[in-house]
């Protein structure tokens, strides 16, 4: 049964950070073993989200686990990205965390693009890879938009690269890196967006008990 579901978001920024976080999260990284075990499935029934201050969920009935009498799965978070990963990574500097830090990109991606649409995830799925290179880059000390922009549009070593960029040129620019370097955004404001975006994802809207199958 295919369900339409909507999703609120308060802004663009907890939609990003959904769609290029926290979908792939649910389905094959960090809790792709919860329980019930299909418990992400509703994600794949996502066909439309309103960015309107607002946060929740509505639509066709949906988060029904393995078992039909209603046992699913609503709390998810990210907590560990800032609370290990990436204090751990600044603390330490081992690179096996700074990987963490692309959040943050995706968060300050969504504020400086805030018009951003359902349509446009195709593009993000491109887009990713360049924020996540260019957030490690300034965890390791760069923060000449110019040089930064060269290096991520430097293709002679990986040449699938230039495929990548051609799907996102007119978001991942010069102009965006500069907007990127100046905004006060880290740890702190992204966390918050990532509680936003729980809350749209956590909160159960039109939710009806289903009835026993046997």
């Amino acid at each position: 049964m295919e369900r339409n579901i909507t999703i609120h978001f308060e802004n663009t920024a907890a939609m990003v950070l959904y769609f290029m976080e926290m979908v792939g999260q649910l389905s094959d990284g960090k809790y792709e073993n919860s329980r019930p075990f299909n418990h992400w499935v509703w994600t794949g029934d996502v066909k439309n989200v309103v960015i309107d201050g607002e946060t929740g969920m509505e639509g066709d009935l949906y988060r029904r686990g393995y078992y039909a009498y209603g046992n699913f799965k609503r709390h998810y978070n990210l907590n560990e990205w800032f609370s290990k990963y990436i204090r751990n990574w600044r603390k330490d500097h081992d690179d096996d965390y700074v990987w963490a830090t692309r959040i943050i990109a995706y968060g300050k991606f969504g504020h400086i693009y805030n018009n951003l649409s359902m349509a446009d995830t195709v593009m993000l799925e491109y887009a990713s890879y360049f924020l996540e290179t260019l957030q490690i880059m300034i965890e390791h000390g760069e923060n000449n938009a110019e040089i930064l922009f060269n290096k991520l549009t430097d293709f002679n070593k990986y040449a699938w690269r230039k495929d990548y960029y051609e799907k996102c040129k007119d978001y991942i620019n010069l102009d965006f890196i500069k907007k990127f370097l100046e905004m006060n955004y880290d740890i702190k404001e992204c966390k918050a967006d990532c509680r936003s975006m729980y809350e749209s994802i956590n909160t159960v809207y039109n939710w009806t008990n289903p009835e026993r199958t046997w």
